[in-house]
């Protein structure tokens, strides 16, 4: 098992912070140093993580399970479930770099045998204070279950087999013990923080009118719905109602929302002649009581994937015409059951979306790299916005539009194309098919990344516009339109940081770039200048056979690596193969950029 990455290690101790350790039961001894304290306070709050996901209890309550401390017998959270009549006993690691010793299962052995016979020597004034609740729960319960919670590198051979002779010996007479441990390692500490961060499921009874049915080859029902029960659906689930949607509510100024907003205020009634109705995908469908006029339908896992505009332009017509009735509008709706093949869904999605004008870079938001992405964004408490979207909050600083993450990761790659794609053919980072978009969006892109690619791009492209006013002519048009140029060159400088687990502290990436940026502007205009006399800026940024070589020989002047007997070769060097000229140099000059750092 590979340990937890860095940055999924980086989500987790950002939720334990938020979510655990304001819960946790004070540590007992205060005279350590705050920073002991602290560390101690996250290891803690990861045995509750644990009891949260693994019972589906609160944060506060598991918590509260906690017994962990600086003196402590092996356990560290302790937690009785009625439902299920299990004792819990926790013992949890959060170190990435190591795997569960033999040390710690045989002190973990010793405190749950100490707990079996009731003996409560030696336990800490965690446990010793909760005794009556603990010998009630082990009076009470069916199972005793063992739970090693970590994120390294998996459990020893010698701890397992520690761990197994315990449950496995007949000597200490408690039948109880459930015969395997939990191992909650590190493959599920992510996905349970990547659904931690998931829209909640949808569940509800919905009413067609005048309905009908198809069981092959998939179970589809179709009826009328009056709006207002939609309207109600959207009040309630808000945004989890169009999860599996390529987009959210666009806004009231779009031609399509505004007429909708019309038909409820002036004709209701033919409301259902003028829409195209709603289709949505269900994991289960169940009709209920009803006849053929009139029947309710019970929906497991709803989600609209078309008709977001139709529902949430009715649901901002009611909130703001709380008198107005549109009891007689009624809409076609669809019920598909989609089950788990998210590939038939994203097919109906894409097939379905043409009410509203969609563009090629709205399918994004069928891949699952980008709601991965919104998921750890939102540890960061920042919003990803990579399905469309109307205009509200849209200069929001802590929300990052996907055509923004696009950009900022393409000035990240080492090929120089990028840098005229975003001039001349922005659209094709946002096409799925592309492999410039799957380049950009891959599978290892973390959100951490993700976020200091965007900090780094705000940054550069503020700077940009600043010396775009100060300067004049075609030093002016040089910075208007080679920014990406510069952001290619400059952006390679603070690689490292950008890849790391740590978010780039805005105010420390202004001191530290300010000087970088300066130097490499100069070096661009320099080198933009003397072609200014045949071609203008934009057209050479437009340009792959002006603009690659002007990028290299920028490159190499800004990293200082004139002097560097590599150049020449790769200069030379010609494969017919590769897919932009030189591309073995700009793989050096990109890996050769001198590193600028403290700025995390």
């Amino acid at each position: 098992m590979a340990p937890l990455s860095a940055d999924y290690m980086a989500l987790l101790e950002t939720a334990l912070t938020r979510d655990f350790v304001p819960n946790l039961p004070p540590l007992q001894d205060q005279t350590k140093p705050a920073d002991q304290q602290a560390k101690k306070n996250l290891s803690r709050a990861f045995s509750a993580f644990a009891l949260h996901k693994l019972c589906e209890i609160s944060p506060k309550d598991a918590a509260a399970a906690v017994v962990d401390d600086f003196d402590d017998f092996g356990i560290d959270a302790i937690y009785y479930q009625g439902s299920s009549e299990t004792l819990f006993l926790v013992q949890g690691k959060l170190k990435a770099s190591e795997t569960f010793s033999q040390d710690e299962a045989n002190a973990f052995c010793q405190g749950a045998r100490r707990l079996i016979k009731q003996d409560f020597t030696g336990f800490n004034g965690h446990v010793t204070n909760r005794q009556a609740e603990i010998e009630g729960a082990l009076e009470a319960c069916s199972h005793i279950q063992l739970v090693i919670a970590h994120t390294g590198a998996g459990i020893s051979n010698h701890a397992e087999t520690a761990i197994n002779d315990l449950l496995n010996d007949e000597d200490h007479g408690e039948e109880r013990l459930t015969k395997a441990a939990v191992d909650y390692g590190s493959d599920r500490v992510a996905a349970d923080l990547q659904a931690g961060q998931a829209y909640p499921r949808v569940d509800a009874n919905l009413t067609l009118h005048d309905w009908a049915s198809s069981m092959a080859p998939r179970k589809t029902y179709f009826g009328l719905a009056k709006v207002a029960d939609l309207v109600g659906l959207h009040e309630k689930h808000g945004k989890a109602l169009y999860a599996k949607n390529i987009r959210v509510f666009l806004g009231q100024t779009t031609e399509v929302n505004r007429s909708i907003r019309e038909t409820l205020a002036t004709n209701p009634a033919d409301f259902m002649y003028l829409n195209n109705g709603v289709t949505a995908l269900c994991e289960q469908i169940e009709p209920k009581n009803g006849s053929r006029a009139e029947k309710k339908f019970k929906v497991t896992g709803l989600s609209v994937i078309n008709g977001a505009q139709t529902i949430a332009s009715s649901a901002r017509y009611a909130a703001e015409n709380k008198t107005a009735d549109i009891s007689a509008a009624s809409v076609l709706v669809t019920l598909i059951k989609s089950d788990s093949d998210e590939a038939f869904g994203k097919a109906v999605t894409r097939a379905r979306n043409h009410q509203n004008p969609v563009l090629l870079a709205n399918f994004a938001a069928l891949d699952d790299q980008q709601e991965r992405l919104r998921r750890e964004l939102a540890y960061l408490d920042i919003h990803y916005a990579y399905k469309a979207e109307g205009p509200d909050n849209a200069q929001d600083p802590k929300r990052i539009r996907i055509d923004e993450a696009a950009q900022a990761l393409a000035l990240l790659q080492p090929d120089p194309r990028y840098v005229v794609w975003l001039k001349k053919e922005p659209a094709q980072l946002l096409d799925t098919e592309s492999a410039a978009y799957q380049n950009l969006f891959n599978a290892t892109l973390t959100g951490i990344e993700l976020a200091n690619a965007v900090r780094a791009l705000r940054y550069i492209q503020s700077r940009i516009l600043a010396e775009a006013r100060a300067a004049n002519g075609p030093e002016r048009l040089t910075y208007k339109h080679g920014g990406y140029g510069l952001g290619f060159v400059l952006v390679k400088r603070i690689r490292q940081a950008i890849a790391g687990a740590t978010l780039i502290d805005e105010a420390k990436l202004k001191t530290e770039l300010g000087a970088a940026f300066d130097l490499a502007r100069q070096t661009l205009w320099g080198a933009v200048q003397p072609k200014t006399a045949l071609k203008g800026p934009l057209a050479i940024f437009r340009n792959q056979t002006d603009a690659i070589p002007l990028l290299r020989d920028v490159m190499i002047d800004h990293y200082g690596l004139g002097a560097d007997p590599a150049i020449a070769p790769l200069k030379a060097k010609m494969v017919l193969t590769d897919p932009y000229p030189q591309k073995a140099l700009f793989d050096f000059l990109s890996a050769k950029a001198p590193q600028i750092r403290n700025i995390t």
